[in-house]
């Protein structure tokens, strides 16, 4: 049955909210119980096993996405194509999950936060979401997710006291986040033929197309994470990666958000691109773009104008340096999610997976490069100014790269009221920021004005997208009202 386009990207950010986003209630906690240092601890372990996991699986998320998107019609090819790409993906972290014990287990200060994470490296091997982004079916998945992470959150508030419960931090997120990969495959059971025998599946004739994908999707990881694990050799103390990590962990919430639009475009464009539908894929495109901008500009804009009031308040004084990195960094909520939308949403959806490979690659190496450079020099601030010319670049290739679909000067002026409304609403934010008040007063009129301005001039524009996300969220709460979106 086809789903909308519109509905599954609600359903989908809802996922990326519980998976992603719920951090907003516990990171404030967490910054106050565990402190910078160990903190900076948790993520330069965090950083080294999700690097190990991304090249142990050689790219079969996304091609495996991609893949089930081109075969979701035949129930037979779907089954025979999802149990040869899972039984591939676990061929190949089985000697990764090998290396990373000699290496990491054995040995070494943090050894024991290393070992606690062969949850999660466990928990890569039977990852199933790639299968529901490519059939797009979000809805179930989504419930599942949510009462693992309300329970994460309550054993989190139980157990997590003082420094010194760090251990149990890491085994609580590695085992929630098993017990959430291990859910999925309760959903399988009613897309999929029972598995009969493994005589008749061929999981190496995927390996070919799914290394061309790993190369940029390594690439995309490596300018994502180098920065954090370059500050933990480059600079005197773990104490940098923690307001790094911090600071990147608020950008990212908002990124998980916009990009989660992405796999829902990607499932769909791919399957128009089998059917060879260009009409119907520069439509979605274009809707992807929209909601991107839609969201992003706010986000960014709103980020910048309550950092200096928000941090100190959210995470504490200890972490007072992050206001002046999200400054900085800011930008990428936009970069980043419009880099999304044209690498794996337009490029890798239409099989452009070698410019797809060419803009990332050059990013990476870009970011490496930078990041030796810099970091020696400016510590968080060097990898700050890495990470935004990266993205620039990788910005630049892709838009040279996508022009037959996508012009930067169109989409532009296509968002206009977007930008213009995301720009009144940053004013208003700002001038609010100077008021005489109690912090949290300021801070919570800052972002209710905000959300007011904004939204209240983009329905007094008669922003049709904007009415059409009114009309399928009217739906889905069963509320018998529509706006015209013709204006």
């Amino acid at each position: 049955m086809k789903k909308s386009v519109t509905s599954n990207i609600i359903y989908n950010m809802l996922f990326q909210f519980f998976t992603t986003f719920l951090p907003i209630i516990t990171t404030p906690y967490l910054s106050r119980t565990l402190g910078v240092n160990q903190s900076g601890v948790f993520s330069f372990v965090e950083t080294i096993v999700t690097m190990f996991t991304i090249f142990g699986s050689i790219g079969t998320s996304l091609y495996g996405c991609r893949k089930v998107a081109y075969v979701r019609d035949d129930k037979e090819k779907l089954s025979q194509t999802t149990y040869e790409i899972f039984l591939l993906k676990l061929v190949l972290l089985i000697p990764i999950c090998v290396i990373y014990i000699i290496f990491f287990c054995l040995t070494g200060e943090y050894r024991i936060y290393f070992w606690i994470n062969m949850f999660t490296v466990i928990g890569s091997m039977i990852e199933i979401s790639w299968f529901f982004n490519g059939v797009e079916d979000f809805k179930l998945v989504t419930i599942r997710n949510f009462i693992v992470k309300i329970v994460f959150i309550i054993c989190l508030f139980i157990f997590i006291k003082k420094p010194e419960d760090l251990g149990k931090y890491v085994a609580l997120v590695c085992v929630s986040n098993f017990l959430g990969n291990v859910s999925m495959w309760f959903c399988l059971k009613e897309y999929l033929y029972p598995f009969k025998s493994l005589g008749k599946l061929h999981p190496f004739k995927h390996l070919k197309e799914s290394f061309v994908l790993f190369i940029p999707q390594s690439a995309n990881y490596v300018y994502s994470l180098s920065d954090k694990a370059m500050l933990g050799y480059l600079t005197p103390t773990l104490d940098n990666v923690g307001i790094y990590d911090y600071s990147y962990r608020i950008v990212k919430m908002i990124v998980s958000v916009l990009q989660s639009i992405g796999y829902v475009i990607l499932s769909r464009i791919a399957n128009l691109s089998s059917k060879n539908n260009k009409d119907e894929i520069g439509k979605y495109i274009n809707k992807s773009i929209y909601f991107t901008f839609f969201l992003g500009f706010p986000m960014m804009f709103g980020l910048i104008g309550i950092a200096n009031i928000f941090v100190p308040l959210y995470l504490g004084d200890e972490f007072l340096e992050v206001s002046k990195v999200l400054l900085i960094i800011s930008p990428l909520v936009l970069l980043t999610s419009f880099n999304s939308v044209l690498g794996v949403q337009l490029l890798l959806a239409v099989k452009m997976d070698k410019q797809y490979t060419i803009a990332t690659v050059i990013g990476a190496i870009i970011n490496i490069s930078l990041n030796f450079l810099l970091i020696p020099w400016w510590g968080i601030y060097g990898a700050c100014i890495t990470s935004l010319i990266s993205e620039i670049i990788v910005l630049i290739f892709q838009l040279y790269f996508a022009k037959e679909y996508v012009s930067l000067k169109k989409v532009l002026w296509e968002n206009r009221k977007v930008i213009f409304s995301s720009v009144i609403m940053f004013i208003f934010c700002k001038c609010i920021g100077y008021m005489n008040a109690h912090v949290v007063i300021v801070l919570l009129c800052q972002m209710a004005i905000s959300v007011v301005v904004y939204f209240g001039l983009i329905f007094l524009l008669k922003d049709k997208l904007f009415r059409e996300i009114l009309n399928k969220i009217l739906a889905i709460l069963n509320i018998e009202y529509k706006f015209k979106e013709k204006v």
